[in-house]
């Protein structure tokens, strides 16, 4: 079968701000098999939420002269990855001309889409990602597909429109727990542990019986974070595919500036998002019940979930 090459070797939020522009494309192009590129944990999950077909690792030794625009590899396990088979491809790479050389003379009949991960003027990641992949494949964009939208506040479940971007399924039964999420990929949009703890007390008060906290690897390795949720539930994904289980499982999440959140986002979680030193009309988390805050700190943080919640109740996610 003829092959569509989507590589990505960025951050789990990163790539999940290309997933509704990835989606759209996937299914305008039902006839070809869509091969991940990139982490190889990240690309699996896409497999398991029916992005992509297949996928390899960036890091894989066979595609170290792939990378520097010397060959197409044969990869074992992947029949069709060689010269010839790859029709199309979206290289989401800052350096990837010389990849784009190379798959355009193997004979791709369809674009081979070079795009930088990061728009240059001060737009939602997400819309820049649809409208980049928009432009190189005109004709495989409905007219009347709408754009992805840019977050917006919760609605209740019956008022979702049918043009919202899709929210993707593991096949998990929403739960009662509420789950908190206190790290990130950088301690700068963390606030102190103090502030999660109260925001599940808050929770608790509002009724959400069970609050559990969802550590990554860095947090469940602090000391600190550990002496306060003492006491508390703790979980531990073994890897994101567990972690996405677990969000679909949730009644509530909230979260940092983090790939956990873009990811409970597009899972359609009830979702509130927490940006304190990065701008979340850019980075916003996307999705049909999500509500992302500005927040510099951790009282403002709690005055606005407390907000925030009053105004939507804890059934209108």
């Amino acid at each position: 079968m003829d092959q569509f090459l989507i590589c990505h070797r960025g951050a789990l939020g990163d790539f999940i701000l290309t997933w509704p522009a990835l989606y759209t494309l996937k299914r305008s192009l039902p006839d070809l098999r869509f091969i991940g590129v990139g982490r190889t944990e990240y690309m699996r999950l896409a497999i398991r939420l029916g992005l992509l077909d297949s996928c390899c690792s960036a890091e894989s030794s066979e595609m170290v002269g792939f990378f520097s625009g010397q060959c197409i590899p044969s990869m074992p396990g992947m029949p069709g990855f060689s010269k010839g088979a790859i029709q199309g491809a979206i290289l989401w790479l800052a350096e990837g001309q010389a990849v784009a050389e190379l798959l355009k003379k193997s004979g791709a009949s369809l674009p081979v889409a070079l795009i930088p991960p990061f728009p240059r003027k001060r737009m939602h990641v997400g819309l820049y990602q649809w409208l980049a992949v928009q432009s190189w494949f005109p004709s495989h964009f409905p007219i009347e597909a709408p754009d992805p939208p840019i977050p917006a506040s919760p609605i209740p479940d019956s008022q979702i429109p049918d043009s919202c971007s899709p929210c993707f399924s593991l096949g998990s039964r929403r739960g009662e727990y509420a789950l908190i999420h206190p790290g990130s990929g950088s301690t700068a949009k963390n606030y102190h542990p103090q502030v999660y703890c109260d925001l599940a007390d808050e929770l608790r008060h509002r009724g959400y019986s069970e609050v559990r906290f969802v550590l990554g690897p860095a947090e469940a390795q602090d000391k600190i974070i550990a002496q306060y949720l003492a006491g508390e539930r703790v979980e531990a994904p073994e890897d994101v595919e567990a972690l996405a289980r677990l969000q679909a499982g949730a009644s509530i999440y909230l979260g940092n500036d983090s790939g956990a959140s873009h990811l409970a986002g597009v899972l359609g979680t009830p979702t509130i998002a927490l940006y304190k030193v990065t701008d979340p009309e850019v980075w916003g988390v996307m999705g049909c019940r999500v509500t992302n805050l500005k927040a510099l700190n951790g009282d403002s943080a709690l005055q606005q979930v407390r907000e925030c919640l009053d105004g939507i109740g804890k059934r209108r996610f």
